[in-house]
């Protein structure tokens, strides 16, 4: 298990709401989790539209939220958002069956902070889960991991268009987000393209305003996502040394 947290909560553990869980597991993780292991689970709904109510007064640091594809309900993502509003501090974990790449972006992208597999379960590698997001890591799959840094990776960007096929930015917004694919920070964007570091930083506003993003990973996973599915920021817990000056140059 990883490194016991040290800025814990006032009663030495980490909260941990559950929610949209089946509910035989989240029974039985509601009696799994003890104070051992320095975890301590609320009382798990299936709703999480009224915990935001019922629980109105609870400090919450992780929330595990199951995600199933076969639901009528709102979907994850929706209701990730949801939960976020209320508990900003909250970091978020979803529980899948089978993570999709698509999906599994989209959820990033809404503020998730780990997708975790339950197909082949681990209850280990849960409460680890829950320490490292809440330590400010992320948790990802090392399949999902080399998905995002394939996709990265690729030496160009298709043009960003939105859902009916308009291009979104003009051709020198569109050379400056193929560099930031490459890794590029702003002193080497304005090198490679003979610009000052001011007109930089103008580019690169311009392409979050449009793009509707807030740093350089959303606006690199947004040009390389499906356009019927947006892609989420992500932090991996193993980058590549070209993907950390991305962040860092952020």
């Amino acid at each position: 298990m990883g490194r016991i947290p040290e800025n814990l909560n006032h009663d030495g553990c980490i909260s941990v709401l559950m929610t949209h869980l089946p509910t035989l597991m989240g029974d039985l993780l509601q009696s799994a989790f003890t104070d051992g292991l320095c975890i301590k689970a609320i009382n798990p709904t299936e709703d999480a539209r009224h915990r935001l109510d019922v629980e109105a007064g609870a400090s919450v640091d992780v929330i595990l939220l199951g995600s199933s594809r076969e639901d009528y309900g709102p979907n994850a993502v929706t209701v990730l958002k949801s939960l976020l509003v209320r508990y900003e501090q909250a970091k978020v974990i979803v529980l899948m069956n089978e993570p999709d790449h698509d999906e599994s972006i989209a959820l990033l992208r809404a503020g998730a902070k780990g997708i975790f597999c339950v197909k082949n379960f681990s209850f280990d590698l849960l409460c680890k889960s829950v320490h490292c997001v809440y330590q400010g890591q992320v948790w990802l799959s090392n399949d999902l991991v080399k998905y995002l840094i394939d996709t990265v990776s690729r030496p160009q960007s298709r043009e960003v268009t939105d859902f009916h096929g308009r291009k979104l930015l003009t051709a020198r917004e569109q050379q400056v987000l193929h560099l930031l694919a490459d890794g590029l920070s702003n002193s080497q964007l304005a090198e490679e393209l003979k610009l000052s570091e001011h007109t930089v930083k103008n580019h690169l506003f311009r392409i979050y305003e449009k793009l509707g993003v807030s740093n350089r990973m959303e606006a690199v996973l947004y040009a390389l996502a499906p356009r019927h599915e947006q892609p989420a920021p992500v932090a991996i817990r193993e980058v590549p040394s070209s993907i950390i000056r991305m962040i860092k140059a952020g």
